[in-house]
């Protein structure tokens, strides 16, 4: 029997991996995605679903990218003085638009039945025939996008939710690239560098990077108000020998980062926390790093293995689950 749902993925670089496997034991459940949403990797996965890849499909494409082009570097590099002069000049040390021809070649090859001509695919081809809901309560917000990306514009200091919130820049919601609201949901700072946006409205410049840096796990974006008519599930990344480590306090830097971590999270509600967890699926990475862009095939399959262990772990409780967060949701509701 088909379940309804919507789905939030967490970012996570090549991490991401670990998603397909959470996915492909929620389909092999019986679970349909009707709208979703992502940051960063996230935002990759979340693109690929949206056009019909299924997780098999997303597995092999993932195992097979050469991500030797995702960090690679145009023209004469000088170790150490060209990253240097690129982090410096351009904000950045790699460039990002190998992904974003990749993701176009992807989300085409979906679409090209539907699609009257070979151009790449923009939101206004995402749309919900008949959907008419907003969301987080604006009117802004259209529900009828079946994919919406968070990224974040530093010039202003701001989220952004894609694909609403490029008319700020003077440009239809509709007419956006799908490929490049995920190029600019996935350019880590300073590893990558920002896409650069010119405003036709005021003829000015504007740096966007990854999503993550405001909102790396969007859970929140597909909420109503009263109960909803399907749930949200999330899929979030976690490392759980991270988790167990303590902060290094023996320096300053660490000090410091410690201390803005700590400020970062008392700005969450612990409730909201806990109820968010009834409806995440939290997948063990395994130890591995977000940019572990040169991790072995076989790492690559333990990711997959931890991805589906998790999701069956997570479906084990989730009726349960899901009834406790809808009474939690509703006492909360109350309280605020």
């Amino acid at each position: 029997m088909k379940k309804m749902a919507d789905a939030v993925f967490e970012g996570g670089g090549i991490k991401a991996v670990a998603f397909a496997g959470a996915l492909k034991i929620m389909e092999d459940r019986g679970f349909t995605w009707r709208n979703l949403a992502g940051t960063s990797a996230g935002a990759i996965i979340a693109s690929l679903v949206s056009v019909g890849y299924t997780a098999k499909e997303i597995q092999s494409l993932i195992q097979n990218i050469d991500y030797n082009d995702v960090v690679k570097k145009r023209g004469i590099t000088v170790p150490v003085i060209t990253p240097a002069i690129n982090l410096i000049v351009n904000k950045g040390i790699n460039k990002s638009d190998y992904i974003e021809e990749f993701i176009d070649k992807l989300l085409y090859e979906k679409m090209k039945n539907k699609l009257k001509e070979k151009r790449k695919v923009k939101f206004k081809d995402l749309i919900i025939p008949g959907e008419n809901d907003i969301l987080i309560n604006n009117p802004k917000y259209k529900r009828k996008y079946k994919l919406h990306i968070i990224a974040v514009d530093v010039t202003r200091e701001r989220m952004l939710i894609l694909p609403e919130d490029i008319r700020y820049y003077g440009m239809n919601p509709d007419e956006l690239d799908v490929s490049l609201a995920v190029r600019m949901s996935i350019s880590i700072p300073i590893y990558f560098k920002p896409v650069v946006i010119k405003n036709i409205l005021d003829g000015e410049k504007y740096f966007i990077v990854d999503g993550g840096l405001l909102s790396n796990y969007p859970v929140w974006i597909f909420d109503v108000n009263g109960e909803p008519q399907w749930p949200t599930i999330g899929f979030k990344l976690t490392d759980t020998e991270e988790k167990c480590k303590k902060n290094k306090m023996n320096t300053m830097v660490g000090f410091s980062k410690a201390l803005i971590e700590t400020m970062l999270k008392s700005e969450i509600d612990m409730n909201v926390i806990q109820m968010n967890n009834l409806r995440t699926i939290e997948i063990d990475t395994l130890g591995v790093k977000t940019t572990d862009f040169k991790m072995s095939k076989e790492k690559m399959m333990e990711l997959y293995v931890s991805g589906e262990n998790c999701a069956e772990k997570f479906l084990n409780d989730w009726e349960e689950n899901y009834s406790v967060y809808l009474n939690l949701r509703k006492a909360y509701s109350k309280s605020i």
